[in-house]
């Protein structure tokens, strides 16, 4: 799975299901990531405290 990486609200979004509700998109290009890497995803949740989306970690879990 694909993930977004928000840097500047340090959050982490699911590419397949991110939507306008994320408001990453109000997030400076340069503040963005893209990644594949599960250890780098946990190391920003345990280490530097990033959390998963509430709307697209949500969808994903129950899609509508």
């Amino acid at each position: 799975m694909q993930y977004l990486i928000d840097h500047e609200k340090k959050s982490i979004h699911r590419t397949t299901y991110a939507n306008d509700r994320c408001n990453f998109h109000k997030t400076d290009v340069k503040e963005r990531e893209f990644t594949h890497n599960m250890g780098y995803i946990e190391k920003l949740k345990i280490v530097e405290k990033y959390k998963e989306c509430e709307h697209c970690n949500l969808l994903s879990a129950k899609p509508i």
